[in-house]
């Protein structure tokens, strides 16, 4: 989503020249304030001092413009709980049961979570990690779960359909290999916006809907991998960030925000890629000595098909670094 606006330089007092109003004198005078934590975050890590304007990219977060005060308690960072992961073109196995123990906490226990925090996966057709972005040289398209690299673009095994975009899916996927964790990966079209598989599995939706009802409150809703040029597993920085979108760096006024509150309790699909990548750059720019206060629920999140090794691999690491690892069950006894 671009929101984006023209801008005009005000003219000098000479013969023949308008003359800026005085409020407009004032207004250029005044110095550029800058961007509070809280209207940081909301503006999706793209807040720039005295803008008018700001373009969103690849992430954006929505909370209603509240203007209510958030009780800095205890809060629950559901990731990515759409239709398309849980029973959708991208089902994870044993989603639906974790979604189930994800409602029920929420339901029985509305008093305790000061605030919820959704992050939706937010996809185009023509998105990178999609079929339709890409050809073989007969101009099919690649199915499900191939892996393209970097020399497979050259090699011209894949290219990109829109041809201007082949010296950057070079480029991206080189970036993306050197980092060591993923490969590209075509992904089944999955969540896009206006669908059906973007929306909330049905019964947590009605959670939520109930839970703010309750509180008086706003659900935060994160949107992420709207820019069609990068991936965007975590919620809060790209896999390869663009010098063009703002919003695919590191949002750290968002995880500032959500270090304010006691406890971050986080769950969601998959443990594999989208709830890993977003609570390990969560953790990253977390508070020192803090680390327990994020709480990774087990049993309310599973990985892709064929990705457990990595699923476990995220666990035994934000486990070492001090994070609180516990079940929905272990977690409801203590509150």
């Amino acid at each position: 989503m671009d929101t984006m606006g023209s801008s005009g330089s005000k003219k000098s007092k000479s013969k023949g020249q308008a003359v800026a109003p005085a409020g407009d004198q004032a207004e250029q005078s005044r110095p550029a304030r800058k961007p509070s934590v809280t209207e940081g975050f909301l503006l999706g890590s793209t807040a720039q001092s005295g803008a008018a304007h700001v373009a969103m990219g690849a992430s954006s977060v929505c909370n209603g413009a509240s203007t209510i005060a958030v009780p800095k308690g205890r809060a629950l960072l559901i990731i990515d709980p759409q239709i398309d992961f849980i029973t959708g073109s991208l089902a994870v196995p044993g989603a639906v049961e974790d979604t189930a123990r994800t409602t029920a906490l929420l339901a029985d226990n509305e008093a305790v979570f000061e605030k919820v925090y959704v992050t939706l996966d937010t996809h185009h057709e023509m998105h990178i990690a999609h079929a339709s972005y890409w050809s073989d040289a007969a101009g099919n398209a690649p199915a499900p779960f191939t892996s393209i690299t970097a020399a497979d673009v050259k090699a011209g095994a894949w290219t990109p359909r829109v041809a201007s975009e082949t010296d950057w899916a070079i480029t991206y996927c080189t970036r993306l290999e050197s980092k060591g964790r993923f490969t590209l990966t075509i992904w089944p079209t999955h969540c896009l916006l206006g669908s059906t598989g973007h929306a909330v599995h049905p019964p947590l939706s009605a959670a939520l809907t109930a839970w703010a009802a309750k509180k008086r409150t706003t659900v935060t809703w994160v949107l992420k991998g709207q820019n069609n040029r990068t991936e965007m597993y975590s919620a809060l920085k790209a896999e390869v960030e663009l010098q063009d979108d703002p919003a695919t760096s590191l949002n750290q006024p968002l995880i500032d925000a959500l270090s304010e509150h006691t406890q971050v309790v986080v769950c969601g699909q998959a443990k594999s890629h989208c709830v890993a990548e977003t609570t390990k750059d969560l953790l990253g720019g977390w508070p020192q000595g803090r680390a327990k206060d994020i709480v990774l629920l087990t049993d309310a999140s599973s990985p892709v098909a064929g990705f457990e090794a990595a699923a476990a691999e995220f666990e035994a690491e934000v486990g070492s670094k001090g994070m609180t690892l516990c079940t929905v069950a272990e977690l409801a006894a203590t509150l």
